[in-house]
């Protein structure tokens, strides 16, 4: 089985419970899971694929449960600090053979690239990743037994910002999307109040949950939403590379 694992928690010190900012009457983290619900409908229905939110056991993020429908999605609890840990604890428990990873920060991720990841993942790649799409879109994905043999000898370490580390590079199969020239003019993600202003304008004024990959972009561009947060990416990747070394 595939797992969607959407990778969220609470403690947000930038922007608090971020997650749940809500727009159009539904919170950030449901747009997300939504348009995964819709595009992989035919997969869920056969029991192919399964989507969860991955958080830590800290007590705040208890939260989801209110507003998640447990039907849609499975909340799975564990380590904090650890996030493949916390992934391989929630494949192994789930019999999950392929997991798609997923930020929850990534309000907009592309479902389109997740498609062509699990197509290269089930034809027997052991991580596949896109490139070519703005930050916030592409998509990694890998297989159970390959994260758990990229674990071994970490799973006391804390493997947060940057955790990607793990995986061996001349594994990875890349998938080069090429037809985005003004990917590096978009910012896709969720850490400070102009980016939720930007989703917020967004998805306020776009059908986000059957829109594709191109014409989303495009009409972000068009409509000039994108300039909302650009200004924060020195400042973001200044706070991951902090974050890396420490």
């Amino acid at each position: 089985m595939i797992g969607v694992f959407i990778t969220a928690r609470l403690g947000s010190t930038r922007l608090s419970e971020k997650h749940l900012i809500e727009v159009k009457g539904k919170p950030f983290i449901e747009w997300l899971i939504e348009r995964f619900q819709t595009k992989f409908y035919q997969k869920i229905k056969k029991k192919e694929l399964k989507i969860f939110v991955t958080t830590s056991i800290n007590p705040e993020n208890q939260k989801f449960e209110l507003i998640l429908d447990k039907n849609q999605v499975e909340i799975f609890y564990g380590s904090d600090e650890n996030i493949p840990l916390r992934h391989l604890d929630c494949a192994e428990k789930n019999n999950i053979d392929h997991i798609i990873s997923i930020d929850g920060d990534d309000i907009l991720c592309s479902t389109e690239a997740t498609s062509l990841v699990v197509e290269k993942l089930l034809d027997g790649f052991n991580i596949v990743q896109t490139s070519g799409l703005p930050i916030g879109m592409n998509v990694t994905g890998y297989n159970t037994k390959f994260l758990k043999k990229s674990l071994e000898g970490k799973k006391n370490n804390k493997l947060e910002t940057g955790w990607g580390k793990i995986f061996d590079k001349d594994e990875i199969n890349l998938i080069e999307i090429n037809n985005f020239s003004n990917f590096q003019k978009i910012r896709m993600t969720l850490d400070y109040e102009a980016d939720a202003d930007f989703f917020k304008k967004v998805i306020s004024s776009t059908d986000i949950i059957n829109i594709s990959d191109d014409s989303l972009v495009n009409k972000i561009i068009t409509n000039k939403w994108n300039v909302i947060n650009l200004h924060l990416e020195d400042e973001y990747w200044a706070n991951f590379n902090k974050k890396l070394k420490e």
